[in-house]
């Protein structure tokens, strides 16, 4: 008897370990779903507004700050550009900015000659125990790479998208 409650302990310990790790991939398929839907209400319950606005404001700044542009952009546009971001709108434009700068990987096949979906396919890292990276699983850049915190044990919230260096200057 007491050999199967421990077995069933270790079970337990097991099921919320991987419950614990995968909780981030959850989290990025009802991201992923928000965004396929246009839903900017489900979206924006994922997404830490404090946490994202201050990385986009110091990328933003970092951006107006280049010589190319500095001369020719005032900063002072960097509040109202970042509130336009932060809309409800904004927020899934950001999320998919990667798909503007780089197409994904839909016309190939895959070994079994069936053409893949024109989703795109996405790769999740930890970078700690409390937050992770996403990007395009065939990415050369990191242009709309999201980072995800940890938000309370299971939760996650979109803190940071990657901008491209070129924001301002292309076209």
């Amino acid at each position: 008897m007491m050999k199967r409650g421990i077995f069933f302990a270790v079970i337990a310990v097991f099921v919320l370990a991987g419950l614990f790790y995968g909780s981030p991939y959850f989290a990025m398929q009802q991201i992923r779903a928000a965004i396929k839907a246009q839903d900017s209400a489900a979206l924006s319950t994922h997404v830490d507004l404090d946490l994202l606005r201050g990385s986009l404001d110091q990328q933003l700044h970092a951006l107006f700050a280049a010589p190319e542009v500095a001369a020719d952009i005032s900063p002072t546009v960097i509040a109202p550009l970042l509130d336009t971001m932060l809309m409800p709108e904004g927020l899934i434009s950001l999320v998919q900015l990667n798909t503007r700068y780089e197409s994904p990987v839909s016309k190939v096949s895959d070994v079994s000659g069936r053409q893949r979906n024109g989703q795109a396919d996405y790769a999740l890292h930890y970078t700690a125990w409390d937050s992770v990276v996403v990007q395009r699983a065939h990415s050369k850049s990191h242009i709309g790479e999201l980072t995800l915190t940890r938000d309370g044990l299971w939760r996650w919230k979109l803190s940071s998208v990657a901008l491209p260096k070129n924001l301002l200057t292309d076209t």
